[in-house]
Protein backbone atom coordinates (compact mmCIF):
# COMPACT_ATOMS: atom_id res chain seq x y z
CA UNK A 1 0.00 0.00 0.00
CA UNK A 2 1.22 3.51 -0.66
CA UNK A 3 1.25 6.24 1.97
CA UNK A 4 -1.55 8.03 0.07
CA UNK A 5 -3.71 4.87 0.10
CA UNK A 6 -3.08 4.39 3.81
CA UNK A 7 -4.00 7.97 4.63
CA UNK A 8 -7.21 7.55 2.61
CA UNK A 9 -8.20 4.57 4.83
CA UNK A 10 -7.90 6.54 8.06
CA UNK A 11 -11.21 7.83 9.42
CA UNK A 12 -11.75 10.72 11.87
CA UNK A 13 -8.63 12.40 10.58
CA UNK A 14 -7.88 15.74 12.09
CA UNK A 15 -6.22 18.39 10.02
CA UNK A 16 -2.50 17.67 9.53
CA UNK A 17 -0.37 18.15 12.61
CA UNK A 18 0.64 21.81 13.01
CA UNK A 19 4.46 22.17 12.89
CA UNK A 20 4.62 23.87 16.29
CA UNK A 21 2.73 21.00 17.95
CA UNK A 22 5.01 18.44 16.29
CA UNK A 23 8.12 20.36 17.38
CA UNK A 24 6.81 20.66 20.95
CA UNK A 25 6.24 16.91 21.09
CA UNK A 26 9.73 16.24 19.75
CA UNK A 27 11.11 18.49 22.50
CA UNK A 28 9.15 16.43 25.06
CA UNK A 29 10.60 13.14 23.80
CA UNK A 30 14.09 14.57 23.46
CA UNK A 31 14.64 14.26 19.71
CA UNK A 32 13.13 14.28 16.26
CA UNK A 33 10.80 11.54 15.14
CA UNK A 34 12.02 9.24 12.34
CA UNK A 35 11.58 11.15 9.08
CA UNK A 36 9.09 8.82 7.31
CA UNK A 37 6.83 8.73 10.38
CA UNK A 38 7.22 12.48 10.89
CA UNK A 39 6.12 13.09 7.29
CA UNK A 40 3.08 10.89 7.92
CA UNK A 41 2.08 13.09 10.88
CA UNK A 42 2.62 16.21 8.79
CA UNK A 43 0.09 14.85 6.28
CA UNK A 44 -2.46 13.39 8.70
CA UNK A 45 -3.06 13.44 12.41
CA UNK A 46 -4.13 9.88 13.09
CA UNK A 47 -7.63 8.48 13.44
CA UNK A 48 -8.71 4.88 13.06
CA UNK A 49 -8.95 2.17 10.42
CA UNK A 50 -12.31 0.50 10.00
CA UNK A 51 -12.40 -3.11 8.90
CA UNK A 52 -9.74 -5.77 8.91
CA UNK A 53 -6.59 -4.17 7.59
CA UNK A 54 -3.26 -5.54 8.61
CA UNK A 55 0.43 -5.32 8.07
CA UNK A 56 1.95 -8.52 6.74
CA UNK A 57 5.58 -8.81 5.79
CA UNK A 58 8.97 -10.35 6.33
CA UNK A 59 11.12 -9.23 9.20
CA UNK A 60 14.79 -8.50 8.52
CA UNK A 61 15.48 -12.08 9.71
CA UNK A 62 13.06 -13.51 7.13
CA UNK A 63 10.17 -14.37 9.46
CA UNK A 64 6.65 -13.54 8.30
CA UNK A 65 4.79 -11.35 10.80
CA UNK A 66 1.41 -9.68 10.80
CA UNK A 67 -0.35 -7.07 12.90
CA UNK A 68 -3.90 -5.76 12.58
CA UNK A 69 -4.55 -2.01 12.66
CA UNK A 70 -7.14 -0.11 14.66
CA UNK A 71 -6.34 3.25 16.30
CA UNK A 72 -3.73 5.45 14.63
CA UNK A 73 -2.28 7.91 17.14
CA UNK A 74 -1.79 11.59 16.53
CA UNK A 75 -2.38 14.75 18.54
CA UNK A 76 -5.96 14.02 19.59
CA UNK A 77 -7.66 14.61 22.92
CA UNK A 78 -9.09 11.06 23.01
CA UNK A 79 -6.65 8.84 24.93
CA UNK A 80 -6.82 5.98 22.42
CA UNK A 81 -5.76 8.35 19.59
CA UNK A 82 -3.17 10.33 21.54
CA UNK A 83 0.60 10.04 21.12
CA UNK A 84 1.08 12.04 24.32
CA UNK A 85 -1.22 9.86 26.42
CA UNK A 86 0.42 6.66 25.21
CA UNK A 87 3.88 8.15 25.75
CA UNK A 88 3.09 9.02 29.37
CA UNK A 89 1.61 5.56 30.03
CA UNK A 90 4.59 3.82 28.49
CA UNK A 91 6.98 5.62 30.85
CA UNK A 92 5.49 3.76 33.83
CA UNK A 93 8.10 1.13 34.79
CA UNK A 94 5.29 -1.31 35.66
CA UNK A 95 3.94 -1.19 32.09
CA UNK A 96 6.53 -3.56 30.64
CA UNK A 97 7.01 -1.11 27.79
CA UNK A 98 10.63 -0.77 26.59
CA UNK A 99 12.59 2.47 26.70
CA UNK A 100 13.23 4.03 23.32
CA UNK A 101 9.93 3.05 21.69
CA UNK A 102 6.91 5.23 20.95
CA UNK A 103 3.41 3.73 20.77
CA UNK A 104 1.99 4.97 17.44
CA UNK A 105 -0.97 2.61 16.81
CA UNK A 106 -2.79 -0.30 18.33
CA UNK A 107 -4.52 -3.43 17.18
CA UNK A 108 -8.13 -4.32 18.08
CA UNK A 109 -6.85 -6.27 21.11
CA UNK A 110 -4.97 -3.33 22.64
CA UNK A 111 -1.45 -4.39 21.66
CA UNK A 112 0.87 -1.62 20.53
CA UNK A 113 2.47 -0.92 17.20
CA UNK A 114 5.53 1.14 18.06
CA UNK A 115 8.41 2.95 16.41
CA UNK A 116 11.97 3.08 17.68
CA UNK A 117 13.28 6.50 18.65
CA UNK A 118 16.91 5.89 19.54
CA UNK A 119 19.96 3.79 18.84
CA UNK A 120 19.73 0.63 16.75
CA UNK A 121 15.93 0.68 17.10
CA UNK A 122 15.51 4.14 15.53
CA UNK A 123 12.90 4.08 12.77
CA UNK A 124 12.11 0.38 13.10
CA UNK A 125 8.52 -0.71 13.70
CA UNK A 126 7.70 -3.16 16.51
CA UNK A 127 4.69 -5.03 17.86
CA UNK A 128 4.31 -4.86 21.66
CA UNK A 129 2.18 -7.56 23.34
CA UNK A 130 0.49 -5.96 26.35
CA UNK A 131 -0.45 -9.13 28.23
CA UNK A 132 2.98 -10.81 28.11
CA UNK A 133 5.06 -8.72 30.47
CA UNK A 134 8.79 -9.35 30.69
CA UNK A 135 10.24 -11.07 33.73
CA UNK A 136 11.35 -8.21 36.01
CA UNK A 137 14.41 -10.23 37.08
CA UNK A 138 15.59 -10.57 33.46
CA UNK A 139 14.38 -7.34 31.87
CA UNK A 140 16.41 -4.14 32.04
CA UNK A 141 13.91 -1.92 30.18
CA UNK A 142 15.60 -2.41 26.80
CA UNK A 143 13.95 -3.66 23.61
CA UNK A 144 16.55 -6.42 23.30
CA UNK A 145 15.61 -8.00 26.63
CA UNK A 146 11.83 -7.58 26.33
CA UNK A 147 10.16 -10.91 25.56
CA UNK A 148 6.97 -9.12 24.52
CA UNK A 149 8.35 -7.09 21.60
CA UNK A 150 8.54 -8.34 18.01
CA UNK A 151 10.36 -6.52 15.22
CA UNK A 152 8.06 -6.04 12.22
CA UNK A 153 10.01 -3.85 9.77
CA UNK A 154 13.06 -1.67 9.35
CA UNK A 155 11.02 1.50 8.70
CA UNK A 156 7.58 3.10 8.88
CA UNK A 157 7.53 3.29 5.06
CA UNK A 158 8.10 -0.50 4.89
CA UNK A 159 5.34 -1.00 7.44
CA UNK A 160 2.87 1.01 5.35
CA UNK A 161 3.94 -0.86 2.20
CA UNK A 162 2.94 -4.12 3.93
CA UNK A 163 -0.59 -2.98 4.86
CA UNK A 164 -3.50 -4.57 3.04
CA UNK A 165 -6.97 -5.97 3.64
CA UNK A 166 -7.21 -9.24 5.50
CA UNK A 167 -7.24 -12.14 3.04
CA UNK A 168 -8.40 -15.28 4.81
CA UNK A 169 -6.44 -16.76 7.67
CA UNK A 170 -3.09 -17.02 5.91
Amino acid sequence: MTMDEFITLIELKSPPTPPDQLEAFEAEIGGMLPDDYRQFLVRTNGGFVRGWYRFKGRTPRGEIRSAYLHHICGFHEEWHLSLRFNRVCSLDPESGFPHGLLWIMDDPGGNGICIGLTGEQRGKVYFWIHDELPDPDEWDGAVETACNVILLTESFADFVAGIGPRAGDD
